[in-house]
């Protein structure tokens, strides 16, 4: 057990603690993504994109683990929030 002396300080005011580490999406990501913001199957996001839907699952599996979420949706948020994704 840590004593808590030993563990890390921080000003309640200042809000939570954010991590700085850049997230890189491929341009193919970035793509899959931005239609998955727009509420697009896989299946379609393959027909707009002229691939097949398990390769954009493959794309979405690649986005959720560098997002570290579980959904699509939190994935969109998560871009949102960093500014990665513009919705026009």
């Amino acid at each position: 057990m840590i004593a808590s002396s030993q563990l890390p300080k921080r000003n309640p005011a200042s809000g939570p603690i954010e991590r700085t580490a850049t997230i890189h999406l491929t341009p193919r990501e970035e793509q899959v993504l931005y239609y998955c913001a727009l509420a697009k199957t896989s299946w379609e996001i393959g027909t707009i994109l002229g691939c097949k839907a398990s390769t954009v699952n493959y794309h979405i599996g690649n986005i959720l683990r560098k997002f570290a979420v579980c959904s699509r949706v939190a994935a969109v948020i998560k871009a949102l929030r960093y500014g990665l994704l513009k919705l026009q």
